[in-house]
């Protein structure tokens, strides 16, 4: 996984996109990575920790605000993208890609370290 995530993130900033549209149409709906990276396993492990330390109660109010802030964010998408113009967008997504790659390689890492049993 940690090897197709970097792929996607070099690609990402070479390329400024992840898939080329012009030779794949067709395959516009095959990359969902946005959805792992906002409920993905590290989501669900600081929430499954914040509940053993804060409780159950706070634990749920952080994830509301969160979500809510999330979701206004989602939400605005057209006027942040209108208010940092097609170049401030691409400078976005490029440094968004520096983190999946530092975050890939975390995985490789990751994944190296528990096949050799270190």
């Amino acid at each position: 996984g940690g090897i197709l995530l970097l792929i996607i993130a070099i690609r990402l900033i070479i390329t400024g996109r992840i898939i080329d549209l012009e030779k794949t149409p067709e395959s516009v709906g095959a990359v969902p990575i946005a959805m792992p990276l906002l409920v993905g396993p590290g989501a669900i492990t600081t929430a499954i920790f914040s509940i053993q330390q804060y409780g159950m109660s706070i634990t749920t109010v952080a994830i509301i605000i969160a979500l809510t802030i999330t979701w206004i964010i989602l939400r605005s998408t057209r006027r942040i993208y209108h208010f940092l113009g097609k170049s401030g967008a691409l400078v976005i997504a490029q440094v968004n890609a520096l983190f999946i790659a530092a975050i890939a390689v975390q995985f490789i890492l990751m994944g190296i370290a528990q096949f050799i049993q270190i």
